[in-house]
């Protein structure tokens, strides 16, 4: 794997731990990919199902603390070294607070208590200072935490690469981009299904001490300015110059 392609995985890796934990220990519910909290919601009014509070504070939580990011970054200055370490570290510190409370309470106990909505909101304002830095610090956006987009590149990427029998570099570049990304969230998906299942709340320290691995290699290595893995030469796609 090419060391640039590093930070997109590290990042889905701690996604899928995050996802699946908070579904697995909360009452299910989707901290990462909290657009699917739409889904159970529907369902739950089909079937006349008292909806889930954390259910159906996730997407405006979500929406609120990305707002909130984006008016720091904005002040701070996207570009700045200073923003990448705010949101990442922003990050590290609510998967600290929402993995403390769940080993200190057993929030798992009772999934639908008012605790376990805090700890699944810290969670979700996580992933929504995650997914802002991916949006507002590099020069693209890729997407750690939602598959469908990733599973469908890759796909028609891998398409492309059999039928040119390899000698489509456009296609190469664009597999070595995406593959990776999928790899990390599933990884993640089954660290933290392994971990719910043996540890129980104890798992849910997973997430914070993934973060904060992250955060200090990050620091250490001098790469809290915006990062190779995800800049506008890595992620090239030459349909874009035929548009032009």
């Amino acid at each position: 794997m090419r060391r640039v392609a590093l930070l997109p995985v590290a990042l889905s890796l701690v996604a899928g731990v995050t996802d699946v934990t908070s579904w697995i220990l909360l009452g299910g519910f989707f901290s990462a990919h909290v657009t699917g909290n739409l889904v159970i919601l529907a369902a739950d009014v089909v079937t006349r199902t008292t909806p889930d509070l954390a259910a159906l504070l996730a997407i405006p939580v979500f929406v609120i603390t990305t707002a909130g990011a984006t008016v720091l970054a904005r002040r701070i200055g996207a570009h700045s070294p200073r923003t990448a370490t705010a949101l990442l570290g922003t990050q590290a510190t609510l998967l600290i607070a929402a993995g403390a409370l769940s080993f200190t309470t057993h929030a798992s106990v009772n999934p639908k208590q008012g605790m376990s909505v805090v700890i699944g909101m810290c969670a979700v304002c996580a992933m929504a200072a995650q997914n802002a830095y991916l949006h507002l610090v590099p020069a693209r956006s890729v997407s750690t935490a939602v598959m469908t987009g990733n599973l469908v590149s890759a796909t028609v990427t891998a398409t492309d690469l059999i039928r040119s029998r390899g000698r489509d570099l456009a296609a190469r570049e664009k597999w070595t981009d995406n593959w990776p990304l999928l790899a990390g969230f599933v990884v993640g998906c089954l660290i933290g299904a392994i971990g719910a299942t043996l540890l129980n709340d104890q798992a849910s320290v997973i997430p914070a001490v993934l973060a904060v691995a992250l955060l200090v290699w990050q620091l250490t290595k001098g790469r809290a300015s915006p990062p190779p893995a995800i800049t506008a030469s890595t992620f090239h796609d030459p349909t874009l110059e035929e548009l032009k």
